[in-house]
């Protein structure tokens, strides 16, 4: 069921300094399938106001007369079940459902789960549910969607006439089968998922046994029974309602209705719909209305939070025709992937896939697309549900192929090992179904069917294969009448051989496996047989089988390995270290997946405008905790768990932070197959943006050689969750506890500042550039000094006063952080306050200034430097010697008119930072 509309925090994506990183836009990407012969299925991912959005549409086409839409809805009423279950239980001989969506709304567990709107099966009323009040309501109109008699699909208003008939006199009934609420008249039916009505002593019932015509509420049909009991007001004991008869349940008002029927009369109960939906197949209702006549004509406000909440969407639609019928799908609330759309920009989509009119179904986590693979035959789940997995729901709508079996006509292969094959390679052929030509799946067995190639380009074996002859052509993969032709080209020779990994890491006595690609000359990759590479490795480095198994030497080194296939050759950089191995170099997602639990989160690799730290990639995990209760996690999770080469001592790994104050953590498993969580930061560390290098100490208790399972953040504190997205790169297992790295690629472990810009990383209050470089020795600027000032002191940038300079805009980056700065007096502005200089260099004395300001600093009486006498910061540059930030520069002096570095800035700040703490 859709979750009210909630206020989410927005995510801001805080910039590493100097570097502003723009957001990527997603390239549309588009699918279409036929899964049936009257149904297709398509799916889109693009960019729509800005947001990624990825939707699917089921097209069903009425016209083919073996296609039909039908519903599923719960027995009994309060039976909830996923969309899939549903339709898989409706698929049966004659009736294959091709595809379905989650339908309409139901209470939540206070009203038992029971459906919210009107549903009709066959001229059958199963459930006559309610009509909302109020235009900010999602049903606030009786508009339902159904089948109609004449086979066509229908959105339109109907009119439900259901009353009781006593001495001649029709009186109205509020509904049937729900929670009786004030002044209501509910009939109790069989149908009803309870024993008794459930209702309390404030109302009225009367029992009505005996019912002539049955207990179904048929459209254009009465039928009648005799009162047999009466609960009076005040009586605590709920009416049980007969498996043969009704309860006619009042309150309030109602009870005026009923007070003067008495046990043994009799009554009739009647009911009816509008002329237009008699002989429907189905009806549902649901609501808004999103489009009318092809244009959007919204039937809630479109002012209110429902319409407006950028959510999973659903919808069914019908063309004008209504022979058409669409049943469309939005994933939302998935950072990076499907960010969710308010009603006004669904509605336009709709009207953009050639909608007449379309009526709004069930969203949020309920939002659920099923679509039958080729081959299938049941359905399976084809969209991202927000909850990260697929909602129990009440009704569901289904695209359904009533046609008979035919003729075997397509067979769904492919090569195993799909590209350019060397000659007298080995392949094989995968076959994964048999359809009919009316797409329904054929049992088969794979000793039936045969291969060939018309132009002789292999040798068959069953599905498996030679290949034997230089040239273009196909595969041909024959079932009895179904064929499949898989185009497919051999080369003679190869032109270019590659490594797999540019250069190799091991430790000291490890054993690796080495592999290769080969390239022809259009550079198109080879498949080839592996025994056709020849290995062999320099001297003292190790030794190397003929399956490219290396066994590294038992000391540390360096060398190379070479491979070489049909006269090419390539060699391979070595290195044998005792201290590390790299785990991952985070160049590919192949062997990464995503998951995520109270959140949306979404993989991807690194773009040219975020750069890796090391290599050529960098993997990106995007998260979205907001909105949300309980422990938030986003994982990068190890398709194959990463062996670590024996048990290191620590984990480490590049990060680039977004400063969403989350929990840095590993998961590893040991050689018992037990599994150890592992810190990279404590919980909220991650507090710093751009890159940092971090690690993990590897828990005591571990068994064996320990492999690498998950990297994740997480939050467990719902007032601190955020949405953004870090990058990760360059995992290795340390093997020397005391082995470090610099933490930038112009620093270094031993350079003079590396201890105190480190600190000021990770506490959030500085950063390098995207690159990985922190650029040590460029000139702070004030903007920059600002900035860093700002961060340090915790300055609260909320509806931070306008200070007036004249050089600076409030649409200015980082213009919150000069405004707090500048209104705490820590930076003053130039021309008696009318300019901030924001690009202006940073001298020694103003730096000195600005720290003595905004730390407090104790003033010194002392003349600490004989050159700065005559500085207006001659105090502040006094206090600073006085608190032993600061020795000067040499020679007595203290250079208050040299600009400062970022080195020498980060370094005072740091010991400023730790005199206050």
């Amino acid at each position: 069921m859709q979750k009210r509309t909630y206020l989410s925090k927005l995510s801001i994506l805080l910039l590493v300094i100097f570097l502003s990183i723009p957001t990527v836009t997603q390239a549309a990407t588009d699918e279409k399938t036929k899964i049936s012969e009257g149904v297709h299925y398509e799916y889109t991912n693009k960019t729509i106001s800005g947001y990624p959005q990825a939707l699917r549409n089921l097209v069903v086409d009425l016209n083919n007369p073996y296609t039909t839409v039908d519903v599923g809805y719960p027995t009994p009423l309060n039976k909830l079940s996923r969309t899939t279950v549903q339709a898989n239980a409706y698929t049966g001989p004659g009736k294959q459902v091709a595809g379905a969506i989650n339908g309409s709304f139901f209470w939540s567990s206070d009203q038992n789960y029971l459906p919210m709107y009107l549903i009709a099966y066959r001229d059958r009323l199963m459930n006559a549910g309610i009509i909302a009040t109020g235009a900010d309501q999602y049903v606030n109109k009786p508009i339902a969607f159904g089948i109609d008699k004449n086979g066509k699909g229908k959105i339109e208003p109907y009119n439900l006439h259901l009353s009781f008939n006593h001495n001649g006199i029709d009186y109205p009934i509020t509904s049937t089968d729900k929670h009786r609420s004030n002044d209501n008249l509910i009939l109790y039916t069989p149908l009803f998922p309870k024993t008794t009505t459930e209702t309390n002593a404030l109302g009225m019932e009367l029992v009505i046994e005996n019912v002539t015509g049955g207990t179904a509420l048929n459209f254009g049909e009465t039928v009648t029974g005799t009162i047999t009991k009466i609960r009076q007001r005040n009586d605590a004991q709920a009416s049980t309602i007969p498996k043969d008869g009704f309860v006619l349940s009042a309150h309030g008002e109602a009870m005026q209705l009923i007070k003067d029927i008495g046990i043994g009369e009799t009554i009739s109960i009647k009911t009816d719909i509008d002329e237009q939906w008699k002989g429907a197949s189905f009806m549902l209702t649901s609501g808004p209305e999103l489009v009318k006549n092809g244009r959007v004509d919204l039937g809630i406000d479109p002012n209110s939070s429902r319409a407006k909440e950028r959510a999973p969407r659903t919808a069914i639609a019908i063309d004008q025709t209504g022979t058409k019928v669409f049943m469309v799908t939005v994933d939302g609330r998935q950072a990076g992937y499907s960010k969710g759309m308010n009603l006004q920009e669904f509605a336009e989509y709709l009207v953009s896939l050639g909608a007449y009119q379309a009526l709004n179904l069930d969203g949020g986590g309920s939002t659920t697309m099923a679509v039958r693979k080729p081959g299938d035959y049941n359905v399976s789940l084809y969209n991202k549900p927000s909850d990260g997995i697929e909602r129990i729901v009440s009704t569901s709508l289904f695209a359904v192929s009533t046609a008979p079996a035919g003729t075997p006509t397509t067979v769904g292969a492919t090569l195993a090992k799909p590209g350019v094959y060397l000659k007298g390679t080995k392949g094989s052929i995968v076959v994964d179904y048999v359809m009919d030509n009316y797409y329904n799946p054929v049992t088969f067995d794979k000793k039936d069917i045969t291969v060939s190639s018309p132009q002789g380009l292999i040798t068959p074996n069953g599905l498996s294969f030679t290949a034997q002859k230089a040239g273009t052509g196909a595969i041909n993969v024959k079932y009895n009448t179904a064929t499949s032709t898989i185009p497919f080209e051999v080369v003679e020779s190869i032109h270019t051989v590659k490594p797999s990994s540019t250069s190799v890491e091991v430790r000291a006595g490890e054993k690796k496996t080495m592999t290769v690609k080969a390239f022809d000359s259009k550079n198109r990759e080879v498949i080839f047989d592996p025994s056709l590479v020849t290995w062999s490795a320099s001297a003292n480095i190790g030794t190397i089988s003929a399956a490219g198994v290396f066994t590294a030497a038992t000391k540390d080194g360096t060398g190379t390995i070479t491979a070489t296939l049909g006269g090419k050759k390539v060699t391979i950089p070595v290195t044998i270290t005792g201290e590390y191995v790299r785990a991952d170099n985070m160049d590919s997602l192949d062997n990464w997946s995503v998951d995520y639990t109270n959140a949306s989160a979404s993989l991807s690799m690194n773009d040219k405008k975020e750069p890796a730290f090391e290599g050529s990639g960098a993997v990106k995990l995007s998260y979205d905790f907001t909105g949300t209760t309980g422990t938030s996690a986003a994982y990068i999770v190890a398709k194959k768990p990463i062996k670590l080469a024996g048990s290191p001592a620590k984990l480490s790994a590049r990060v680039y932070g977004d400063a969403g104050n989350t929990w840095l953590r590993g998961r590893i498993q040991d050689a018992a197959g037990k599994e150890f969580t592992i810190d990279f930061t404590p919980e909220n560390g991650l507090k710093w943006r751009g890159w940092n290098y971090v690690t993990a100490t590897i828990p005591a208790g571990t068994t064996g050689d320990l492999s690498l399972k998950q990297i994740y953040i997480a939050q467990p504190t719902d007032s601190l969750k955020t949405a953004g997205s870090i990058m990760i790169d360059d995992v290795k297992a340390i093997f020397n506890a005391n082995y470090k790295e610099a933490l930038f690629k112009d620093t270094g472990l031993t350079f003079r500042a590396e201890k105190e810009i480190t600190a000021l990383v990770n506490d959030g209050v500085i950063a390098g550039y995207a690159d990985g470089s922190f650029g040590p020795y460029q000139e702070l600027t004030r903007q920059q000094a600002a900035i860093l000032l700002a961060r340090a002191l915790d300055l609260p940038l909320d509806n931070v006063k306008d200070p007036g300079f004249q050089d600076m805009a409030p649409t200015m980056t980082f213009y919150k952080e000069v405004a707090a700065v500048a209104n705490a007096g820590i930076i003053q502005g130039k021309d008696k306050g009318k300019r901030f200089d924001p690009n202006g260099k940073l001298t020694r004395a103003e730096m000195a200034a600005i720290l003595q300001r905004g730390f407090k600093l104790p003033l010194s009486d002392k003349n600490h430097f004989t050159d700065s006498g005559g500085s207006f910061a001659k105090d502040a540059i006094n206090s600073l010697a006085y608190n032993n930030i600061t020795q000067g520069i040499g020679n007595g002096k203290f250079g208050p008119a040299q600009n400062i570095s970022r080195a020498d800035f980060s370094v005072f700040l740091h010991r400023t930072l730790l005199i206050k703490k």
